[in-house]
């Protein structure tokens, strides 16, 4: 990726067997942002409310019964502070698609050790785009502890919205063109993926993601606990707990991720 150092190789040399399922990936896009990457390639992906470990996501998805289509997805963080122990890497984002198919519309805040703090949006398979030019700050800046908030939703066709906005501070909005399954809903913190290597994810403390939702066939906006979520846990080979989500707040639309610990309270 282009803002990445070339140092991040380095770190994440250890972890090229786990850049994608079966350790064998050869992408054709040095991808920094991926669709979900399982812990076990042979077990069947979880649907509805249910619980899955994943190499690089940790949140919650929802998967629409057959038939029915995701064509809008919102939510909002607070921006963690990333911590230099252990040093990695981190993104923040909601998206529609990549769960269970390959492609993926997203748009979020990165927080890293290395990298900084910035905003950006991606469309599978190139890799993401920084956004610029917002209102009232043409470098968009994003630091920790802003509230930023973000919606995607399809305009029809090929054709999608995709706004972000840091409270007090700017906002920014562009339509792109991008086919899409409208296969999944997600709200996720992530470990990015660097060429083929999966990095391990920053020390984030406790993520905060609230107003969490989604639509189907342009019908009215869902919690994530409407639509039958499936908890997503951040794991190193299924061995060492990087990220886990927390359970739902009481409105069914906020959660959680805390790093590098298996408990995860709900937000009040």
């Amino acid at each position: 990726m282009h803002r990445r150092v070339l140092v991040l190789a380095g770190m994440a040399a250890a972890f090229l067997a786990l850049g994608m399922p079966g350790g064998s990936a050869q992408p054709k896009h040095s991808d920094l942002h991926h669709r979900l990457l399982p812990v076990n390639v042979h077990a069947p992906l979880a649907q509805r409310n249910a619980d899955q470990d994943s190499l690089n996501w940790s949140g919650y998805a929802a998967v629409p019964p057959t038939g029915q289509r995701v064509t809008a997805v919102s939510g909002a963080w607070t921006v963690p502070s990333a911590g230099s122990i252990p040093p990695g890497f981190s993104s923040t984002w909601v998206g529609i698609g990549g769960y269970n198919t390959g492609d993926l519309i997203q748009a979020g805040t990165t927080q890293d050790t290395l990298d900084g703090y910035y905003a950006w949006y991606e469309m599978l398979p190139d890799t993401e785009i920084p956004i610029d030019s917002c209102s009232t700050d043409a470098a968009c800046t994003v630091n920790p502890g802003d509230n930023v908030s973000t919606e995607i939703h399809s305009l029809g066709g090929d054709q999608w919205s995709i706004s972000l906005t840091n409270a007090g501070k700017w906002t920014w909005s562009k339509t792109v063109s991008y086919t899409s399954t409208f296969s999944s809903a997600e709200w996720i913190v992530e470990a990015p993926t660097f060429l083929v290597a999966q990095t391990t994810i920053a020390q984030l403390g406790t993520v905060h993601l609230d107003q969490n939702t989604f639509s189907l066939g342009g019908g009215s906006p869902r919690t994530i606990a409407q639509g039958g979520p499936v908890s997503i846990r951040l794991s190193l080979a299924g061995l060492v707990t990087e990220a886990t989500p927390s359970g739902l707040d009481g409105q069914g639309d906020g959660f959680n991720v805390c790093t590098y610990t298996s408990n995860c309270p709900a937000p009040a």
